[in-house]
Parts: structure tokens; sequence; C-alpha cells
């Protein structure tokens, strides 16, 4: 295990005190934020067991690369619906028009879930690297 799980996990919470900044000025934003919070949390816990992650942003196929056992994996799989928001808020649709934003309650909700993920990902993180009983 490396640090680098730990950089996620730091990289996460800046990307999801943006999403919540933002989130009823710039939902777009907002909603790339919280995107990449939830990839960096599943690229920790897959960094935390060694898996190689890529470098794709679909939630669900890093989750995918869990065992199937996997005590987060269900987690993870379930911020798959953010993972489009890696491009589609922030590019022009193929005809030329806007994209369309999320709700504001998809992303209070989505902003919820993930921060509740965020400590435990990071307890988890240390359980093992230590060998300590999270907090």
């Amino acid at each position: 295990m490396s640090d680098r799980a730990e950089s996620f996990i730091a990289l996460a919470r800046r990307d999801l005190e943006l999403a919540r900044l933002v989130s009823t000025r710039d939902p777009g934003n907002a909603a790339f934020h919280l995107q990449q919070a939830a990839e960096k949390l599943a690229k920790a816990v897959l960094d935390v067991e060694g898996i190689p992650s890529g470098v794709t942003h679909q939630i669900g196929a890093l989750a995918a690369l869990l065992p199937a056992d996997h005590v987060l994996r269900p987690d993870l799989a379930a911020f798959d619906r953010f993972s489009a928001y890696a491009t589609s808020t922030r590019y022009p649709l193929p005809g030329g028009g806007l994209p369309r934003l999320p709700t504001k309650d998809f992303l209070a909700v989505g902003i919820r879930e993930v921060a509740s993920l965020v400590d435990e990902i990071d307890d988890y993180r240390r359980e093992r690297r230590t060998g300590a009983k999270p907090r």
C-alpha cells in the first residue's frame, strides 16, 4: 500500500467541498466535482487493495474490479450514476445544444451519499495499512 490512497481521499474531499460550494449556482460543475470525488474514492479503495485502476472515469467499472464480496463494492457501484458527469455537463451536445443539468435534489442527495463514505474509506485505508481498528 502507498500514500496514493491517502492522496486520492484528500483530493476527493476537495472535490466534494467544491461540489458543495457551487451546487446551487453551477449545478453542472457541481456534478463534475461530485463525480470526481466518487471516482477518487473508488480509486483509493482499489489502491489499498493493490488493484490497478487505470484511467477510466466509469465508477461502476472501477467498483467491478473489486472482489464480489468486498464490503465497499456495493456502495461504490451505486455511485456509477454519477459517471456520466465526468464529461456530460462540460461539453456541448453533439447537435450543439447545452447539456441538461442535474437537479438540486440529485446533487444534494449525491453529495450527502459520497460524503458519508469519505471517513469510512479513510478509516478502511488506515486499518489496512496499520492493522489498527477504525474509529
